[in-house]
């Protein structure tokens, strides 16, 4: 397995150290605590409240991504990726870490494997693509994904495309670089003054509307990228994340039901494949008796509760439910619960349409 190398700082570190590396490096820093695995620290993931870096510590700003086991097949692989979005990810081998592993990389492990289809790229591209000049405030393009219902734009100058701009770019924390210190800019309003080509990706790659998907990974991989814009002449038309390709190619692959869990805070996401596990365990010896195809689950945390929201797929009844709990365990224990409950039920009443009572008369 090729990998990039991988740059661990102890927790307890300062954390102008691991800064210092992602900006030389443009890659993630991964941070252990005593000696294990706890989470990387990714500029694209960063959270404010820090004003000097040299007083922090590694910990205050880790991110607990997941990480992924040498051993593991490629779709465990890209479910650890669609848990967030990350550039990188640690492997592991034994606990220790060996290397990062990048959506690139992971693109052209699906190109040597031969697991993206030669389809046309328009079944899955994102339409249409907004854009926003290259000289307008990061205020005005947030305005407009937000009006618009979407996560990207397209950087035009002089109505040509030169860019991609995300949520995620405006979202990570500033850095500016003052000596061996940095200072994070903590004010809103100082980001939303700034043009956006400020935040624009530094490399803009496009295919054509008529090219298939296996062209957009493949492009995705040579150029280590994560997004290449659809172009139909001079004109952009969509766009293609490695982010779609890796959910239509596990579409493809999954098992039914299939899983998908949203609103996990980013200290949480360790937990991902726990509460897949448990939820899909929930209707396992229901399978022969109902068709479930996805089970959707949405996760909110108040101030003192979880409430999770579950919609379980059945052909002709699906199941709506709400659990709430003190904690996420038990919040996604009770969730399990209830389904299986539910399920029997239905399944009980399945059986009495089919074997009625009959009352024999005297």
């Amino acid at each position: 397995m090729e990998l990039e190398n991988a740059t661990v700082f102890d927790g307890e570190e300062p954390l102008s150290k691991a800064l210092n590396e992602i900006l030389t490096t443009g890659t993630v820093a991964v941070i252990t605590e005593k000696g294990k695995y706890y989470g990387i620290i990714d500029d694209r993931e960063m959270r404010g409240g820090i004003s000097d870096s040299s007083k922090a510590k590694c910990l205050h700003l880790a991110v607990r991504a997941p990480a992924i086991d040498e051993k593991m097949g490629t779709d465990e692989m890209m479910g650890r990726f669609l848990a967030g979005h990350f550039k990188a990810l640690p492997v592991l081998r034994s606990g220790r870490v060996i290397g990062l592993m990048t959506r690139s990389m992971l693109m052209q492990r699906l190109i040597v494997e031969k697991s993206v289809p030669k389809i046309g790229v328009e079944i899955i591209m994102n339409t249409p693509l907004y854009t926003v000049d290259a000289n307008e405030s990061v205020s005005v393009a947030k305005r407009m994904m937000k009006t618009s219902g979407v996560h990207r734009l397209a950087i035009t100058r002089n109505n040509k495309v030169v860019g991609t701009v995300s949520t995620m770019d405006f979202s990570s924390v500033l850095l500016k670089p003052k000596g061996r210190d940095f200072m994070f800019v903590r004010e809103v309003d100082k980001v939303d003054a700034k043009a956006v080509h400020e935040f624009m990706r530094d490399k803009f790659v496009s295919i054509n509307q008529d090219d298939t998907l296996h062209v957009a990974a493949d492009r995705m991989a040579a150029n280590n990228v994560s997004a290449v814009v659809v172009m139909n002449g001079p004109k952009a038309v969509g766009v293609v994340t490695a982010r779609d390709v890796m959910k239509f190619i596990l579409g493809l692959h999954a098992e039914k039901p299939e899983v998908f869990i949203s609103g996990l805070g980013q200290d949480e996401m360790e937990y991902y494949d726990d509460i897949r596990q448990e939820l899909k365990g929930s209707i396992k010896k229901f399978g022969e008796s109902f068709e479930i195809d996805t089970i959707n689950v949405r996760i909110k945390k108040g101030k003192s509760t979880y409430v999770v929201t579950t919609h379980v797929s059945l052909e002709h009844e699906p199941i709506h439910l709400n659990v709430e709990a003190y904690d996420l365990k038990s919040a996604i224990a009770g969730t399990a619960a209830e389904i299986k409950s539910l399920l029997a039920k239905k399944k009980n009443c399945m059986k009495m349409k089919k074997h009625p009572f009959h009352v024999e008369e005297a």
